[in-house]
């Protein structure tokens, strides 16, 4: 019987142990503040990409159908750029906005290749 006891005890003590470590790790502040924050996705940044879209096409570095899509997606989540700004954009808003900024900025910086002047010859020496 004291042997039965004597594990009683240690199982015991045992689950109270890992009952406070879980109570402590449930206080952690993992939800939104863990997140690096971009400084790109703020109010200011998304709206000078609409700018941005209308100079590569003007540029040619993008066509002018590609750039009425970007634009529709920029519209779509320029309301979230001040949740973002704030604090009070969920996790899944962060990385949309982070996703179409991203698009956009590597679709407004490629090189040109639909640019006709380099086959017509009048960069060549």
């Amino acid at each position: 019987m004291r042997k039965f006891k004597y594990m009683a005890v240690i199982g015991a003590s045992a689950l109270a142990l890992s009952a406070a470590s879980t109570m402590t790790a449930q206080a952690q502040p993992w939800a939104h503040y863990g997140r690096a924050y971009d400084s790109r996705l703020n109010t200011s940044y998304v709206d000078s990409l609409d700018w941005k879209i209308t100079n590569a096409a003007r540029n040619g570095v993008i066509s002018w159908g590609e750039a009425r899509d970007l634009r529709g997606e920029l519209r779509s989540v320029q309301p979230l750029a001040y949740r973002v700004q704030t604090g009070q954009a969920r996790g899944y808003e962060v990385e949309r906005l982070r996703a179409v900024v991203n698009r956009i900025d590597a679709a407004t910086s490629r090189y040109a290749y639909n640019d006709r002047r380099y086959d017509r010859g009048y960069y060549r020496r």
